[in-house]
């Protein structure tokens, strides 16, 4: 059986990572190939052999937490998309971790609709788009200036150009885009195409947020 996609989870406590593990399975075609105590047992790891799709990760665990543990993938350069799954509830952490680069966050309490929605859409579009999110996009303050300009260094002009076209108001398609910067649609899908290959995005919906983030564009 071929599977959509592989998942590990991270997560302290044994009964409830088993029990995640089972409702995972059940809401799509998902496996879980990882399963780790604490960031510290993941990174040991790194980089992985079989790389997953997704990590789920609780935010309060001993000996490395879930924000130390995103914050060394990231200086690790690891593409996998975190999804955080945690009775934690602060927003200025959850906001700090979106900066950080996690692609959704959900309380425990959420439910299995709500989980599925979540994976679905990290998976698809390279982010959960919800109140938290929407927060730490929006923040005026949202990324630190150097991993701005990092951002900036990766990117062309005409990419960026490209961005600010994909999230106008009026929602233009990719021929239309191609037209208003007189190029041909091939240019234009070989901009998107880089853009999703250099920052792991999968979608339109994932461009919007990422050019959102690192303020190429300024949400209306």
């Amino acid at each position: 059986m071929a599977y959509a996609a592989d998942i590990f989870l991270v997560d302290d406590h044994p009964v409830v990572r088993n029990g995640l593990k089972t409702l995972i399975e059940r809401l799509g075609n998902y496996r879980v190939t990882g399963e780790y105590d604490n960031g510290w047992d993941l990174m040991k790891d790194y980089p992985f052999t079989d790389p997953p799709a997704l990590i789920i990760m609780d935010l309060v665990m001993p000996v490395m937490d879930g924000a130390e543990t995103v914050l060394a993938l990231k200086q690790k350069g690891s593409k996998t998309p975190v999804l955080i799954l945690t009775m934690e509830a602060d927003e200025r952490a959850i906001i700090n971790l979106f900066r950080q680069g996690i692609r959704g966050y959900l309380p425990k309490s959420s439910t299995a609709d709500v989980l599925r929605k979540a994976i679905s859409d990290v998976l698809l579009s390279g982010y959960y788009h919800n109140e938290m999110l929407a927060k730490a996009l929006l923040s005026p303050d949202n990324t630190a200036p150097d991993e701005r300009q990092l951002v900036l260094n990766q990117t062309s002009q005409r990419e960026r150009d490209f961005l600010k076209l994909v999230c106008d108001e009026n929602e233009p398609t990719y021929e239309q885009i191609a037209t208003i910067m007189n190029v041909s649609r091939r240019t234009v899908d070989g901009y998107r195409e880089a853009l999703f290959t250099k920052f792991n995005i999968r979608s339109k919906t994932g461009l919007v947020m990422f050019a959102i983030k690192y303020g190429i564009v300024k949400p209306v």
